[in-house]
């Protein structure tokens, strides 16, 4: 799996990607924020639809694989 976007977020946003569930297992949605959207899109190149198929695609590889990241 190539990551693409992941090692260009700050550590605050790993963490909170990372964690899937909140304080007593209550489920925790993960979307970053308009600004940091449009700075990873201009890193990387990616178009609209593109950018959020490999944020999906990263963020599933990685909760599979998480105990290897925190």
């Amino acid at each position: 799996m190539d990551l693409i976007i992941y090692p260009r977020l700050r550590i605050h946003s790993k963490k909170a990607l990372l964690r899937p569930r909140k304080k007593w297992g209550h489920p925790k949605l993960y979307s970053p924020q308009g600004r940091l959207i449009d700075r990873l899109k201009k890193e990387t190149g990616l178009s609209e639809g593109a950018f959020w198929d490999q944020f999906e695609r990263e963020k599933a590889w990685l909760l599979e694989h998480r105990r290897y990241f925190i």
